[in-house]
């Protein structure tokens, strides 16, 4: 390749490419020069050509050329690594850092349409994207259930003034939540930015039992005062009741080690007492401003759409019982096949630039997959043993130390580097350089080699090298035609010169480096690489690259527990991705555990009965295996964003069952009459709001948001089932042996009034 490069580092311009080409097919017909060598270069030329005439972007890589051979793909991939200073007063703290790299790469033109992507990732990015996709979809997610809570509020209660009650005073408890966690907490993270919706589920469940007793009241004839004592006598102790057992069970999840999930026990446990205080100040009062008139009588939809539940659990309680048993006892038959997504990229936006560059890092070779080992050795020496030892680990990919940077055999290499710079000497500095051609200096050359390309095809051009050569003779023809002589000639001209000679300076410069090649040593090492691999005391960083890809959480932790049995102390963030997901999963069942004893205690102590207080807790249990199931069943991991659903299902459904049980207890027992009560109505509709709450937050785009979602609506429905159709069936349990309950009514009709 010398004269080759001889020669266009003398004139590196398309008159210098032509002419040499031009010469190099007379070599050919002439029979010195192999007709193979010149093939490439007619085909990257011509491709040049047919880009430059269609307007597209085109690079030919010099690389390939010199090297005689295709490059692997992504051989022109580069990374740069970015130290990014952060704001930590800002929301997106990387967000002027990552704003700049972009303006520079802009500012570079390294953009797609030059033929150049520039993409970012890493924790920093990551989090930069990922804050921005929460915020935006946290939002419409809480925008959307508010509608869909109102819109169901306005088909159960019939009334126009005491939905925009419940609405004014959900908002307002909503406002007082984020103060008291801006004040508590002063941030919110991935899985606390849920807690609008939660509080829009929870508190309105609050409100609307409020709500319908008090219009049970009007019903029943009582005026506005007499209602609203009424109502605060009769379901006052059973709200409080209802709220401090969830409170409760949410501020479980703060011994957690888990800070997202024991962040957000603290914002929603404060909100659920809240929603409390609001329910029984606030609503009042506006309710006060204008008393509504006398509401319409419930309609029966909701009497008749339920009353085969509300048959089932009255006429077959023991039926219902042992298909509740079963049921419960097959749940234990899938529990061994729940499994905890550990990969984090798994609850970000799949779709968003960093994310996708990740994976792809995760996917290429062990030399770029960012989730890593690091061990510390005492010393150099010590880091050189360390490193063979875990060489020989099947886990390991590739091993780095600060000595894999020294090359081995240097006297050898640098004697093969010395005899070719005698032949393949440096290219002459600028005053070998001849000057720049003008516009008809390159047409004549274009046009002295299309017409030594005719001259070759007529002669008889061999066979290996004549397909290209008439192709490339018909693409300059081509080029030469579409000329005109005017200043558009001159930028037609420029831009087909950058697209076949733009690279090859760099490479020329790369190549006389080469060159100059030296001996290495650790003390001539770059300072950066020093600073990367060696402390100032002399500790040695050991960087340990994994063999497979590590989205297969088998593989990852098959990588962090091999590597620890020779290095137990480890860093990086492989480490710590295992250490994150172990810890999350003993943080779920710390914090289910915790909050089911917390509410029992609290039942416990308030009832002072274990009866009644089995009769909550059983339900539950039930409705968390069922959900355990679902999630099975219907493909849906538990991951880091939806690890709080089952605690959080044992809050919501704690409230439904408090106020049964409550009724029971004070009635004696259940009729046939359940449905028909503004407790059941309230029960229901409260579900539903719950249901139009989280199933907004399951559609959003952001997988974690999403799986949270729709888990915590699988288990509202199925905790609902669990409270109005098992719990029904097991009060009868508590019942005085030889007690009757009342006998099954028949469905209601239009005419039906509900009772209480």
């Amino acid at each position: 390749m010398q004269p080759y490069l001889a020669e266009l580092s003398r004139d590196g311009t398309l008159r210098g490419l032509a002419a040499m080409l031009d010469r190099g097919v007379r070599a050919v017909r002439e029979g010195d020069v192999d007709s193979e060598r010149l093939r490439p270069i007619f085909e990257k030329l011509d491709e040049a050509i047919d880009a430059s005439l269609a307007g597209r972007p085109y690079h030919l890589s010099w690389a390939q050329v010199l090297s005689e051979r295709e490059l692997p793909a992504n051989a022109n991939r580069r990374f740069l690594l970015v130290q990014p200073v952060l704001d930590v007063t800002d929301l997106q703290p990387a967000k002027k850092p990552i704003l700049e790299v972009r303006q520079l790469a802009h500012d570079l033109g390294l953009e797609p349409e030059n033929g150049v992507s520039v993409r970012i990732t890493g924790d920093v990015a990551l989090s930069f994207e990922e804050i921005g996709v929460v915020k935006s979809q946290a939002a419409a997610s809480g925008i959307g259930s508010l509608v869909l809570v109102a819109i169901v509020l306005g088909v159960g209660l019939r009334s126009f003034r005491m939905v925009f009650a419940v609405i004014a005073t959900l908002l307002m408890g909503l406002a007082f939540n984020f103060g008291f966690t801006t004040l508590a907490v002063g941030h919110l993270n991935m899985i606390s930015a849920a807690f609008a919706v939660l509080f829009i589920g929870l508190g309105v469940e609050l409100e609307i039992h409020m709500v319908m007793r008090y219009q049970q009241a009007l019903l029943d004839g009582r005026d506005h005062a007499s209602a609203l004592r009424e109502t605060s006598c009769d379901i006052g102790t059973s709200l409080l009741l209802c709220s401090a057992a969830t409170a409760v069970g949410f501020f479980s999840f703060m011994p957690t080690d888990f800070v997202g999930v024991a962040e957000l026990g603290l914002i929603s446990g404060a909100g659920i007492l809240i929603g409390f205080v609001c329910t029984l100040t606030i609503l009042p009062a506006l309710l006060s401003l204008r008393p509504p008139r006398t509401p319409a009588r419930a309609t029966a939809s909701l009497a008749w759409t339920t009353h085969g539940l509300t048959a089932l659990p009255m006429r077959h309680p023991r039926a219902v019982r042992w298909a509740a048993l079963l049921l419960g006892i097959g749940c234990i038959f899938v529990l061994p096949k729940v499994r905890f997504d550990n990969n984090p990229l798994h609850v970000r936006d799949p779709s968003s630039e960093s994310v996708r560059t990740f994976f792809d890092l995760l996917s290429g070779s062990t030399t770029t997959s960012p989730w890593t080992l690091n061990a510390v050795a005492p010393d150099v020496e010590t880091a050189k043993e360390l490193a063979r030892r875990l060489r020989q680990l099947d886990v390991v990919g590739r091993v780095v130390t600060v000595s894999d940077y020294i090359p081995s055999s240097q006297e050898e290499k640098l004697g093969i580097i010395e005899d070719v710079a005698m032949f393949l000497a440096p290219p002459p500095g600028p005053d070998g350089r001849v000057p720049p051609p003008t516009v008809d200096e390159q047409i004549a050359a274009l046009q002295g080699l299309e017409t030594s390309l005719g001259h070759l095809l007529a002669d008889g051009a061999p066979e290996d090298l004549a397909p290209s050569a008439g192709r490339l003779r018909a693409s300059v023809e081509r080029f030469l035609s579409s000329l005109d002589g005017t200043q558009a000639s001159a930028a037609s001209l420029a831009v087909l010169q950058h697209g076949l000679l733009g690279s090859l300076p760099e490479q020329l410069r790369l190549l006389s480096r080469a060159l100059e090649a030296g001996k290495v040593t650790l003390e001539n090492l770059p300072d950066a690489l020093l600073e990367r691999m060696v402390t100032g005391e002399g500790h040695a960083r050991i960087e340990i690259f994994p063999k497979r890809d590590l989205k297969d959480h088998a593989a990852l932790a098959a990588f962090v527990d091999g590597v620890r049995e020779v290095v137990p102390e480890l860093a990086g963030s492989a480490a710590e991705i295992l250490a994150s997901g172990r810890a999350v999963e003993k943080a779920l069942t710390q914090a289910l555990l915790t909050a089911l004893l917390a509410m029992t205690a609290v039942l416990l102590l308030v009832w002072r009965r274990v009866d009644d207080t089995a009769l909550v807790v059983l339900p539950l249990l039930l409705a968390a295996a069922f959900t355990v199931e679902a999630a099975v069943l219907l493909g849906i991991p538990f991951n880091f964003a939806d690890v709080i659903v089952l605690p959080l299902l044992v809050g919501i459904g704690v409230d439904s069952a408090i106020h049964v049980v409550h009724r029971a207890r004070t009635e004696g027992g259940i009729g046939s009459d359940l449905f028909t009560t503004s407790t059941a109505r309230a029960i229901a509709y409260g579900s539903l709001t719950n249901i139009a709450s989280f199933g907004t937050m399951g559609l959003a785009g952001h997988r974690g948001l999403a799986s949270m979602g729709q888990l915590l609506t699988v288990g509202v429905i199925l905790t609902l089932l669990c409270n109005l159709v098992v719990l029904p069936a097991l009060i009868p349990l508590r019942q005085p042996r030889g007690a009757e309950l009342p006998a099954p009514e028949p469905p209601p009709g239009t005419s039906a009034e509900p009772g209480d």
